[in-house]
């Protein structure tokens, strides 16, 4: 099978330093998440413990912009999903909580989020609900 997206175990990382700084610097990325590069010769697939992968293509292509931050990473860890995977209105409610806690000097909560928020497929994609009764 040709390298692509339906083979990550032979897809490799063209991106250079440069453009990677570029990158995190355009799109705002917080360098306490700590952004590496993969080396030239790691597949994409299998994913590196403990590092969440960004197609920067992607949000190039798209001019697709996300607050980055530990919370948003913790979420998408905790329901084993990837960025892409969910989609915009799902993001959307995760900066919201994030934004109103922050608002009213409380730190972000996982279980607080997940009191007031169900997570559901939408079609393709996954998303953030409201909870009924919440």
């Amino acid at each position: 099978m040709a390298p692509g997206k339906d083979n990550l175990a032979e897809s490799f990382s063209v991106l250079t330093q440069r453009q990677l700084d570029k990158f995190v610097q355009e799109y705002n990325i917080r360098l306490d998440l700590n952004p590496v590069l993969p080396s030239k010769n790691e597949a994409i697939y299998p994913f590196r413990q403990g590092k969440f992968h960004l197609y920067t293509r992607v949000c190039n292509f798209a001019n697709y912009k996300v607050p980055f931050s530990k919370f948003l990473i913790r979420v998408l860890r905790y329901f084993r999903v990837h960025l892409f995977q969910v989609n915009p209105f799902g993001i959307s409610h995760i900066s919201h909580f994030e934004i109103s806690c922050r608002a009213l000097n409380q730190k972000p909560d996982l279980d607080v989020f997940r009191y007031f928020y169900e997570f559901i497929t939408a079609g393709d994609w996954y998303t953030f609900a409201h909870r009924k009764g919440a």
